[in-house]
């Protein structure tokens, strides 16, 4: 009976074994595929930040 159950906790642990390299094998492509993206989007947003800068300044000085 003992057999019985180390056999199980060995089938168990080598299931959670591959659950976890899955698990974690996802998370690095995951990221690997984002990170041009969030790279691309964050270049955007701080162009678009300095735009509106630039705009606002222009626009205060045409105001003042």
């Amino acid at each position: 009976m003992e057999e019985f159950f180390l056999h199980l906790w060995d089938e168990l642990d080598d299931l959670v074994g591959v659950c976890r390299h899955l698990a974690a094998v996802t998370a690095d492509e995951v990221v690997a595929a984002s990170a041009p993206l969030i790279a691309a989007t964050s270049g955007a947003l701080l162009a678009g930040a300095a735009t509106l800068l630039v705009s606002h300044r222009q626009l205060s000085d045409l105001l003042a």
